[in-house]
């Protein structure tokens, strides 16, 4: 199936992916596999770099087969019993009645299709950030995670911490007062982009490149693609909104509840090219008023840009805790990534990629301010919430980035802004229906979703 320029609408996005709660309540919740407490029966697509952080999943329960592209990667010290793939549609044609679980680690390009497999064969999927390439791909993971009702966690592993759910204690605790600007940057990236492409080269031994294509569109193998370089291009990654905006971006999402922007405005750009993200950028989106919470503006920066820092930062004594850093103008800056909240009452500093820390500012509001006590559940750990889920240990929307309710949806905010890296010039706006959910610009619709290479499809 192609899903370029698949129709987006709020109607069936909610009746399909957030109206579950009815379902819930008519009966139980499906237990996938045969008891609580039994082990899982697991496949895994992905067993490199980030992929091989999750095979303890696998020693735990069972790991009954893996795929992997490049067969130097395969875990045979691990699961030496064990059956090894380059393409995860061969592995599926084989095992999958065998299969409870799948965890998916595969380039950006690839997370779609891989998991629309496991899911329509109503198997538990933990897929990685962030959850799909593209817009079309976020809605149909989530629409159908809610068809199957099938347990599902984007590996957002900080969406899971402490810092995060103070985050949002404090924000809808009214401690900031009410949010007009959020500003979030990262050090990202830190791999090439901004550049063209290298010459073609030989395809290293054990590497299945045509599998590694997938769904893309077909290219030679070159330096700076395997591996972990392809972020930066735009046929097989998300750049860095995508690599880490379901990280540093997620405590916002969660605090802010901002479902669509009215619009998202490109401020900033340097080095474009044809191929790859720019070598960094700044973009804005505008959210409009939900409820009783006002509406707000929430800033990207990437590749070296960050916010000018506040003037309490600069002179709170308290700031050298936080860091120590100056700038080129010799002036305090503000540490390599982060968000920081602009209230009514005051501002916030929240350091790292994963909300690591906070910090009320200046010291004198951190010290004054009434800090609200814990009401959000704590988590076992994300991964943990999700295991609990496919054995039956908890229903299967318990996961707190679960594809249907939080993944899919934040996933979708974050590639808006890949578009306006793709397509548009400093000032370059795409314009949003926040109610019904739809990209209102015509130029930006055909950055939806993507024709793909025959063999391949959802």
């Amino acid at each position: 199936m192609t899903i370029r320029n698949r129709k987006i609408n709020r109607r069936g996005f909610l009746k399909s992916a957030f109206a579950v709660g009815g379902a819930m309540m008519a009966g139980p919740y499906v237990l996938r596999s045969a008891e609580p407490g039994k082990k899982l029966n697991m496949a895994f697509i992905g067993t490199g770099g980030q992929g091989r952080g999750h095979l303890w999943l696998g020693r735990d329960n069972n790991c009954v087969c893996y795929c992997d592209v490049n067969q130097q990667k395969w875990p045979k010290d691990i699961f030496p019993n064990a059956p090894g793939y380059t393409d995860y549609r061969k592995m599926f044609d084989k095992h999958m009645k065998e299969i409870d679980a799948v965890v998916i680690a595969t380039p950006d390009h690839s997370h779609a299709v891989a998991t629309m497999m496991a899911l329509k064969a109503g198997k538990h999927c933990y897929t990685e950030k962030p959850l799909t390439w593209s817009i079309s791909e976020a809605r149909a993971l989530a629409e159908e995670t809610a068809r199957q009702k099938v347990a599902t966690q984007m590996g957002n592993h900080g969406h899971a911490n402490e810092g995060n759910r103070r985050v949002v204690e404090w924000v809808r605790g009214g401690v900031l007062g009410d949010i007009k600007e959020v500003h979030t940057w990262t050090s990202r990236p830190i791999w090439p982009q901004g550049i063209n492409r290298p010459p073609t080269k030989p395809v290293p031994a054990g590497l299945d490149w045509d599998s590694w294509i997938g769904p893309a569109q077909f290219r030679d193998y070159h330096d700076n693609l395997d591996s972990f370089n392809w972020r930066g291009w735009f046929d097989f990654g998300c750049g860095a909104i995508g690599d880490m905006g379901c990280h540093t971006w997620d405590c916002i999402y969660w605090a802010m509840d901002p479902d669509y922007p009215t619009n998202i405005e490109l401020l900033k750009v340097e080095g474009k090219t044809k191929e790859t993200y720019p070598k960094s950028s700044c973009f804005k989106w505008v959210f409009p008023a939900k409820g009783s919470r006002p509406g707000f503006d929430a800033y990207w920066y990437e590749g070296g840009m960050k916010p000018e820092a506040p003037e309490e930062f600069v002179n709170d004594p308290f700031r050298k805790q936080l860091t120590n850093s100056l700038g080129k103008d010799g002036k305090p800056e503000l540490p390599k990534s982060g968000t920081l909240f602009y209230g009514t009452k005051g501002k916030m500093l929240v350091q790292g990629d994963y909300s690591d820390s906070l910090r009320l500012i200046p010291e004198t509001f951190q010290q004054e301010a009434k800090l609200p006590d814990k009401s959000i559940p704590r988590s076992p750990g994300h991964k943990q919430e999700w295991i609990m889920a496919c054995k039956g240990e908890k229903p299967w929307d318990f996961p707190g980035s679960n594809f249907a309710k939080y993944a899919g949806p934040l996933t979708e905010v974050m590639l808006l802004g890949t578009i306006t890296q793709r397509i548009g010039e400093i000032g370059f706006k795409i314009e949003c229906d926040p109610v019904k959910r739809e990209i209102k610009t015509k130029e930006a619709l055909a950055f939806i979703g993507r024709e793909y290479r025959k063999g391949w499809s959802l």
